[in-house]
This record gives structure tokens, C-alpha cells and sequence, in this order.
């Protein structure tokens, strides 16, 4: 099992910087952020964004770029696509699109914005991503969804290669069942039943998808035995763990959480 270290919530950029640099030393597999624009109180700041990712990437060398995760109701497709093909040149093709639906109603009526119905949500989270699969081939593109029209759009330069699509599904066992015609890899909650649903789901989908799971140690969370709870979750079955470790003493944090990754691969 893969282990990627969610630098959130934390806003101070030097230590974010820090932690991320030793997660690319250390062999982790992945770092990424919250996607959130809006905090919820004035002090609950974290750094997250584009521009933090391309700052990690010009100072990182092989660990893996991956959002934990971006709402695609955030973003136009042509906004996704340009951000995504630039980031993954930056970063030799390190940058994967880990993307969900939208969650967090208060967060759009704070910034005046409508929320849409979970079938919508779905909706257009499923085009955008087959949208996007389209244009990074860096052809013109015309796509007739519900939600997604493209008539004639082009993105250039193309990414190197198609960036792997992660789909967070959380808790939803209805995200989980959309998700499976578009992801690379659907992200589930830390719950047992639902990550053996989603193992069950990806060997009996049509196309090759991976099962990974988000756990929650940020601050005060952070277990006792970070070796043991790493175990448990690779004796899950699932191919990748994204651990949300945001703290004062983050580098330390990478360390121990790589650490633990390396008790786990040894024989």
C-alpha cells in the first residue's frame, strides 16, 4: 500500500514547504491539500490552491501531486483543463486529478453561490471528467453533456500524459457507483464496510480501478501507534492510503507516517 501525506489544515507556507520537501525525501507516494476557498471561522486558515501545488512541484522531485480532493464545482472544465495540463508539465507528469462532486452547502451560500442537487453534483462531476479525458489529448474537442458543452475547445500544450483521475467518493456508496465508468481510482472514507463495497464495486467494474482510502490525523487525531493504524489499513486491500496529518510539528509527522510506511513494505 501507497501512502500520500494531506498537508491540511495548516496555513503557515514555510513548514507546509518543509513537510512536503521531506515527504519527497522520505519516499512517500503523494502530498496534496484540502480544496476548500472558504474557511469556515477567521482562524481555521489553511494553505491550499494551484499555485501551491506548482510551488511543490518546482521544489520536489518525485513524490506525487494529488488533491484530497478538488471540487469540480469550484472550477470551469477549461479552468481544470489548463490548470491541469500546466501543473503536469511542471511536474513531469507527477499530477494526478483528484476530484469530487461538491460538498459543504454553507461554504457556497457564504460566497453567494447555489448549490446544486446531488444528481446535478453527479452530473456534472461525470463530464467533467470524461470532458477532460478528451481535451488533454490536446485535439479540438466538441462535447454535448447536460452540463459540459464544448464546441471546438483546445487546451495547448497537452499534459505528457493523461493525469490519472481520482474520484473522491467519501461516504456516498451512490458517488462510489457513478464514479466507476470515469476513475482511475475512487477515494473512500476510513469505514470498513464501505471500503470492502468499493474493492467488491472496482473488481466487477468494466475498466481497471483502483480502491484507496482518507483517514483523518490532522492535529489532535494523530493515533498513538501510527505503525499499527497503517497496518490496519493496508490489511484493508486497498492500493493507497491519503493521511491527513496537518500539525505544528508536521516534518515530524512525514517522518513517523513514512516510517510507518516502510514497517508495512518490509517482509
Amino acid at each position: 500500500m501507497r501512502i500520500g501525506a494531506i498537508l491540511s489544515p495548516v496555513a503557515d507556507w514555510q513548514p507546509i514547504l518543509a513537510a512536503a520537501r521531506r515527504a519527497d525525501e522520505a519516499g512517500l507516494d503523494a502530498v496534496g491539500f484540502w480544496d476548500h476557498y472558504h474557511s469556515g471561522r477567521p482562524d481555521w486558515a489553511y494553505a491550499c490552491g494551484w499555485s501551491a501545488y506548482g510551488a511543490v512541484a518546482a521544489s520536489t522531485s518525485r513524490v506525487r501531486l494529488v488533491p484530497m480532493v478538488l471540487n469540480n464545482l469550484h472550477y470551469e472544465p477549461g479552468v481544470l483543463a489548463k490548470e491541469s495540463s500546466i501543473l503536469s508539465i511542471a511536474s513531469g507528469g507527477r499530477f494526478e486529478l483528484a476530484i469530487g462532486a461538491g460538498d459543504w452547502p454553507e461554504s457556497f451560500a457564504a460566497w453567494g453561490r447555489e448549490f446544486p442537487s446531488r444528481d446535478e453534483r453527479l452530473d456534472r462531476l461525470v463530464e467533467t471528467a470524461k470532458a477532460l479525458r478528451l481535451v488533454w489529448s490536446g485535439e479540438e474537442v466538441s462535447y454535448d453533456g447536460r452540463y459540459v458543452k464544448l464546441s471546438g475547445a483546445i487546451c495547448t500544450p497537452p499534459p505528457p500524459r493523461p493525469p490519472r483521475i481520482v474520484i473522491g467518493v467519501g461516504p456516498s456508496r451512490r458517488t462510489l457507483a457513478r464514479a466507476l465508468d470515469v476513475a482511475d481510482e475512487v477515494n473512500v472514507y476510513d469505514d470498513r464496510a464501505l471500503i470492502a463495497d468499493a474493492l467488491a464495486a472496482a473488481r466487477d467494474a468494466p475498466r481497471p480501478v483502483d480502491v484507496s482510502v482518507f483517514v483523518s490525523w490532522e492535529w489532535d487525531k494523530w493515533p498513538a501507534d501510527p505503525a499499527a493504524e497503517v497496518r490496519r489499513l493496508a490489511d484493508t486491500g486497498v492500493s493507497r492510503a491519503y493521511v491527513s496529518l496537518g500539525g505544528e510539528d508536521m516534518t515530524d509527522r512525514v517522518d513517523a507516517l513514512a516510517d510507518a510506511a516502510q514497517s508495512v513494505a518490509a517482509p
